[in-house]
């Protein structure tokens, strides 16, 4: 079978949008051959050259990430796809390879290299959401907008990124996405909505404010009374506030007295 034929019917059996190099076809003939076929069946209108060394049959849309996995592969070079702040017409590609920008099939494809770790994040879609994260940076992240992105993984799963993140990432996503002190501790209420990583004497001073008695015990079985009774000395509250927390302080303290005495007698 000629060179030629050969070609048309390995184009034939391919999937629509798929790509073919020039160096496939080399056990068909030898590479003059191949290049002399591919040439006529151009110039026929059966292929179209899509960039140097890649044809795609006539009148079929490439998709971009094909293309750029086509040309990652023609060069050998380990890619990764991920979203990027640029015009939604220019697929950005990790890669491990040069940087540059290739123009073919009417798209246009950013090849920015980046580290090694960047590119196996960019492998995997919960990756490339680690990955912006990491773009983003430690200054500019919001404990919000780090809920949004991986609040609703599973427990643990982080961990199998470990060793492609950055600690602080790391240390940023398991922060945000801990339980808050007011769940831990069973408040009635979200006093700490606001602000996931409250400071203790912070969320206290919130919870003496409301003066629920229930919460006001949990804060006491949960941190101890001293350290309620300390907070509450070093703030001012209006007076019926003050007047309550007292009495409810001195009720609880009492209360917690009773079993020691009792295992005592």
């Amino acid at each position: 079978m000629r060179t030629s034929e050969i070609i048309r019917q390995t184009i034939a059996d391919r999937p629509q949008g798929g790509l073919f190099s020039s160096a496939e076809f080399l056990s068909a003939g030898t590479r003059a051959a191949v290049d002399q076929a591919l040439f006529r069946l151009v110039k026929a209108g059966i292929i179209v050259r899509v960039a140097r060394g890649l044809y795609a049959a006539a009148g079929q849309q490439v998709d971009a990430r094909t293309l750029a996995s086509a040309l990652a592969h023609k060069t050998g070079e380990r890619v990764g796809l991920a979203p990027a702040e640029t015009p939604s017409d220019v697929l950005v590609v990790p890669t491990s390879g040069l940087s540059r920008t290739v123009r073919a099939a009417g798209h246009t494809v950013e090849f920015r290299r980046m580290s090694q770790r960047k590119v196996q994040l960019a492998a995997s879609p919960k990756g490339r959401v680690l990955l912006e994260l990491w773009t983003r940076g430690m200054k500019d992240l919001t404990t919000l907008e780090i809920q949004r992105a991986t609040g609703d993984w599973a427990e643990g799963e982080i961990n199998s990124y470990a060793a492609l993140i950055p600690a602080w990432l790391r240390t940023a996503i398991q922060q945000a996405n801990a339980p808050r002190k007011s769940v831990k501790i069973g408040l009635s209420g979200a006093y700490d909505w606001s602000n996931p990583n409250i400071r203790d004497d912070v969320l206290i001073g919130k919870v003496l404010e409301k003066h629920k008695f229930e919460d006001v015990a949990r804060l006491c079985f949960y941190y101890g009374v001293p350290k309620v009774k300390r907070v509450f000395k070093r703030r001012a509250f209006e007076p019926m506030t003050s007047a309550s927390v007292t009495r409810m302080l001195s009720n609880i303290s009492k209360g917690l007295r009773a079993p020691r005495k009792q295992a005592n007698a």
